[in-house]
């Protein structure tokens, strides 16, 4: 019942069920689950608690309660009922999960990493999630050679994945290793050809190295793939232009940036 949304009648049963045992926990824990997916935190936490109130090792329902937590922003509650779960089961790879990515949110990078190397510890096959959320803490730490390796990681994992090939790219621009950046954007535009941050990742590269008619190409195409205006595009491609010695056309872009910065809907920059 639960299952197909058919929630009152799946409390019904429930309530028969809690009736004929009422010291089970697992059943105040199902209870606890109904309310979760009707949206009624308040209950849910409560029949959660009751849950654990029965049985001190009850790891799912420690679990649950911490992603009801990290949805509510409780973030030191989520925090605290994770590490009960990994205290009842030491080698629980979701839990060392969970914790990282709310020690990632509150930007406690540290102590995310440590979270998402265990889980990787524990993991078998190993996802490519951890890496990836992993080398953003890197990244946030400045530790962009690690990043970039655990990027590297989650590809072999996963070939075809956006947020790691885009991620390893960037990487490598912070390291100063442009050529490779250039091969990621490349295979990453293989893929997902229609990606606007692509073309213009890879060309602010092209117009760092002086090639400007690579550069005005890649932002032609960002221009053509974008679904709305950007004022930023316009603003580099003036500035290839300029370097083009195409300055008549390099100020119709720059007016035209100007026309969509005044607007009230222009689009952020990318």
């Amino acid at each position: 019942m639960r299952q197909y949304e058919r929630y009152d009648s799946a409390m019904q049963i429930i309530d028969k069920a809690i009736a004929k045992d009422p010291r089970n926990g697992a059943l105040y824990l199902e209870k606890a689950h109904i309310f979760d997916d009707m949206g009624r935190e308040k209950d849910a936490l409560s029949f959660y608690g009751k849950a654990i109130g029965l049985s001190q090792r009850n790891f799912e329902a420690y679990r649950a309660r911490g992603d009801l937590f990290v949805s509510t922003k409780q973030f030191d509650k989520a925090i605290a009922d994770y590490s009960k779960a990994i205290e009842i089961i030491p080698n629980a790879k979701s839990a060392y999960g969970d914790r990282g990515r709310v020690y990632e949110l509150t930007r406690d990078y540290p102590k995310a990493i440590e979270d998402f190397t265990a889980a990787i510890k524990y993991t078998r096959p190993v996802r490519d999630w951890y890496y990836n959320h992993r080398a953003r803490c890197y990244e946030s730490l400045k530790q962009y050679d690690k990043a970039a390796q655990d990027f590297d990681q989650a590809i072999k994992i996963k070939p075809g994945s956006y947020e790691a090939i885009h991620g390893r790219a960037k990487m490598y621009v912070y390291l100063g290793k442009t050529d490779l950046a250039i091969v990621d954007y490349t295979n990453l535009l293989k893929v997902h050809p229609d990606d606007p941050d692509a073309f213009i990742k890879r060309g602010d590269i092209y117009f760092s190295k002086g090639d400007n008619a690579k550069a005005l190409e890649d932002y032609n195409m960002a221009m053509k793939v974008e679904i709305d205006e950007s004022p930023h595009i316009y603003e580099k491609r003036a500035k290839v232009l300029k370097k083009l010695g195409k300055n008549d056309a390099a100020m119709q872009d720059e007016k035209k940036a100007l026309q969509l910065r005044r607007n009230a809907v222009a689009i952020p920059k990318i």
